[in-house]
C-alpha cells in the first residue's frame, strides 16, 4: 500500500539539495522536512503532531532554526491578517543579523516580508526568484505557485513548476508533486493535451498526491467534460481521501461534476455526506465550496432545503477581514441566498471602509476596482431585481474573474450567477450579455462546447429570444 513519507531528512539527507538549512540539529532537519511534507500534500501525521505540531517540536529542538522560524512565520502571515502575527515577526526579525544569514534565508526573510505588507504579488515574485535559484526549496515553489493562484496570474501556475521541473528526478521528493502543480498550471491555461501527459506522470510518481488528482480534475473539468470528471475521482478516490486537508474540495469538484451531469441527489449526498461538516469549521475555503455547489444547484433551479442557512450564519463572521474577493463574493451571495439583507449591509459598509483605509496588497486593488459593484449587484439579485443585478455584474463580472483568487473552476460561480440574472430579466439586452459572455468563457478555455450547465442555461435564452 502506498504512504506517505515516515522516513524525515537529517542534515545528510539535506545536503545534496543545496540548502543551506543553517542548523545543527538533525532533528530539526527531520522535523522541517515532516512539515514541509505535510503542508505540500494536504495531510496531517499524528506521529509527529501534524504540521503545527512538526513545526513546534522543530523549533523546540532548534529555536534559532532560521529556515524553520521563517517557514513559521510564513504559514502564520499567509492565512490571516491578525496584528497578532505581523508583531510576532516583528520581534523575530528585530533579532536576526541580516549579514550574518546566508543568501537563501535573506531573500526568505524579503519573501515573509512581502507576507507582512500584504504583497501577494511581490512574495509571488520572491518566492518564484527563489525557487529558480533553489529549485530543490519547495516551500518557495509552492508559496510562490499559490501566490499566483490567490492574485489571478494564471500563467505563473504553468510557468513556476515549469521552471523547476527539469530538476528533479524520479528518485527524488516531490519529483510526483512538481509534475502535478505543472499539471494544474497547463489546464487553467487550456494547454490540455500537456495537462494530461504531465498529471499521469504525477499520479505514477506518487498517487496519494491530491493536488494531482485535483489538477487532472480540472483538465477533465476544463474542457466541460464533468463525465470524465467523475470517472478519474472515482478510480483514485481511495488515495485523494487521504488527503486529509484537501479531500473536501476534491469533493466539490465531484458534486460539482454530479450537478452538471443533473445528478442532483448524488451531489446533495455529497454535500449532506463530506462538505457540510467541513463547512461548520467556519473557515472561508470550505465555506466557499459549500456555498458554491449549493448556489449552482439553485441556479439550476434545484430545491437545497435550508442547508444554506448555517453557511451565511458562518460567513457573517467574517465580513470584516477582507482577505480575498472571492470569499466575499461567496459571502454574499450566501446572505443573498437566505435573504439577509442585513449581513449584506455591514458587508458593504465593512468594504468601503477597507477601500478607504491603508491597507495594501493585490485585494485591496481587486476590491477597490470591483468590489462594491460586485456585492450590490449579488444584493440586487437577492432582492429579485434581476435586470439591475445583471447591469451591475456585467460590468465588474468579466473583470473580476480574471483579477481574482481562484481557480476557473472556482470562479465560474460567479459567472453563472450572472448568466442567472440575465435570463431572469428576460430583457434582449442582458440575454445578449449572457450569450456573449459564455461565448467568451469558451474561448478562454479554448473549447467550442459549453459544460452542460451553462448549456441549460444558453437553451433558456434561446427559448426567450424566441418570445420576441
Amino acid at each position: 500500500m502506498v504512504n506517505f513519507r515516515s522516513q524525515w531528512r537529517d542534515l545528510a539527507g539535506w545536503a545534496p539539495y543545496n540548502l543551506p538549512l543553517g542548523t545543527a540539529s538533525n532533528q530539526a532537519a527531520k522535523l522541517y522536512d515532516a512539515a514541509l511534507d505535510q503542508l505540500v500534500y494536504y495531510y496531517d501525521d499524528p506521529t509527529v503532531g501534524g504540521v503545527g505540531g512538526a513545526m513546534q517540536r522543530m523549533l523546540e529542538e532548534d529555536p534559532t532554526f532560521v529556515a524553520g522560524n521563517l517557514l513559521k512565520h510564513s504559514m502564520e502571515l499567509f492565512v490571516t491578517d491578525s496584528s497578532a502575527a505581523r508583531n510576532r515577526f516583528d520581534e523575530y526579525c528585530s533579532s536576526l543579523d541580516l549579514e550574518k544569514l546566508h543568501e537563501w534565508e535573506r531573500e526568505h526573510v524579503a519573501a515573509v516580508r512581502c507576507l507582512y505588507h500584504e504583497d501577494l504579488v511581490g512574495a509571488m515574485n520572491k518566492y518564484s526568484e527563489i525557487a529558480l535559484k533553489y529549485p530543490h526549496d519547495i516551500h518557495s515553489m509552492n508559496f510562490g505557485y499559490v501566490m499566483g493562484l490567490i492574485n489571478g496570474h494564471t500563467s505563473s501556475l504553468r510557468d513556476v513548476p515549469l521552471s523547476v521541473v527539469d530538476k528533479y528526478r524520479p528518485d527524488m521528493p516531490y519529483y510526483g508533486l512538481v509534475h502535478g502543480k505543472l499539471c494544474f498550471g497547463h489546464a487553467e491555461m487550456a494547454e490540455y493535451e500537456q495537462a494530461e501527459r504531465v498529471g499521469r506522470i504525477a499520479l505514477e510518481g506518487f498517487p496519494l498526491d491530491s493536488w494531482a488528482v485535483h489538477a487532472m480534475a480540472h483538465t477533465y473539468e476544463n474542457q466541460s467534460k464533468p463525465r470524465e470528471v467523475v470517472k478519474i475521482l472515482e478510480e483514485t478516490s481511495k488515495h485523494w481521501v487521504r488527503g486529509v486537508n484537501f479531500s473536501q474540495h476534491i469533493h466539490w469538484h465531484q458534486a460539482n461534476a454530479h450537478v452538471q451531469l443533473e445528478e442532483y441527489e448524488a451531489a446533495l449526498t455529497i454535500y449532506d455526506t463530506h462538505m457540510e461538516r467541513c463547512a461548520r469549521g467556519g473557515d472561508v475555503f470550505p465555506l466557499s465550496d459549500a456555498s458554491s455547489l449549493l448556489m449552482r444547484l439553485k441556479i439550476d433551479g434545484q430545491k437545497t432545503g435550508d442547508r444554506e442557512k448555517m453557511l451565511a450564519e458562518l460567513w457573517s463572521k467574517h465580513n470584516d477581514e477582507f482577505t480575498s474577493i472571492f470569499y466575499d463574493g461567496h459571502s454574499a451571495f450566501t446572505a443573498a441566498m437566505v435573504g439577509d439583507t442585513a449581513s449584506l449591509d455591514v458587508l458593504l459598509d465593512n468594504m468601503r471602509e477597507y477601500i478607504a483605509g491603508e491597507r495594501k496588497g493585490w485585494n485591496k486593488l481587486v476590491t477597490t476596482k470591483h468590489g462594491v459593484l460586485l456585492v450590490e449587484g449579488i444584493r440586487l439579485m437577492g432582492e429579485g431585481e434581476y435586470g439591475a443585478a445583471a447591469d451591475k455584474l456585467s460590468e465588474c463580472i468579466p473583470g473580476v474573474i480574471k483579477m481574482m483568487h481562484g481557480s476557473k473552476a472556482q470562479k465560474s460561480v460567479f459567472s453563472l450567477i450572472l448568466i442567472h440574472c440575465a435570463v431572469m430579466s428576460g430583457v434582449k439586452k442582458h440575454l445578449c450579455t449572457a450569450e456573449q459572455h459564455m461565448k467568451d468563457l469558451m474561448e478562454w478555455n479554448k473549447v467550442s462546447t459549453l459544460p452542460p450547465l451553462q448549456r441549460r442555461l444558453w437553451d433558456k435564452i434561446q427559448h426567450q429570444h424566441s418570445k420576441d
